[in-house]
């Protein structure tokens, strides 16, 4: 008897844990439930100097985070790397809605990056400009995707 008291409290206990991450509402409808979004106003940039150096150009190099929440990715690397104030967006190409911008200005070119919410997700984007730029294009690219959780999507 003990045994089989035993048995179901462990197979109870069981169940209970492995119960889907779902929630009823008043209608009755079930829905998913998902991880805690990241807050917007958690989200930056963060520019770290390189501890090797550009050699191959006898330039600087920096290292770009982007840091959202609790969590911190590498994003790329760059020549010179300052936080962009909202009121360089304009000039620098990014959005006004911008949520967060970095770049720098280095021996007559620069690297620029922003992330800005789309479509849901978080996107950051890079783009590059040179003094001997024809069209003033900084041609901006997605070059990596967030989920509202702050994971990385493909």
């Amino acid at each position: 008897m003990k045994k089989f008291l035993f048995i179901n409290c462990l197979l109870a206990a069981l169940l209970i844990g492995c119960k889907s991450e779902t929630s009823e509402n008043k209608e009755g409808v079930t829905t998913e439930t998902t991880a805690a979004a990241v807050d917007p106003a958690t989200i930056k940039f963060i520019c770290q100097s390189a501890t090797d150096p550009n050699t191959d150009a006898d330039a600087p190099r920096h290292e770009v985070f982007l840091q959202m929440g609790n969590s911190k990715v590498k994003v790329a690397d760059i020549l010179n790397c300052e936080i962009l104030g909202k009121d360089t967006y304009e000039q620098n190409q990014v959005p006004a809605n911008a949520i967060a911008a970095v770049g720098g200005w280095w021996a007559g070119a620069g690297d620029y990056l922003y992330i800005i919410e789309e479509g849901g997700k978080y996107v950051v984007k890079k783009g590059f400009i040179g003094e001997e730029s024809e069209n003033n294009d900084f041609g901006y690219k997605t070059i990596m995707t967030f989920d509202k959780a702050g994971k990385e999507v493909f």
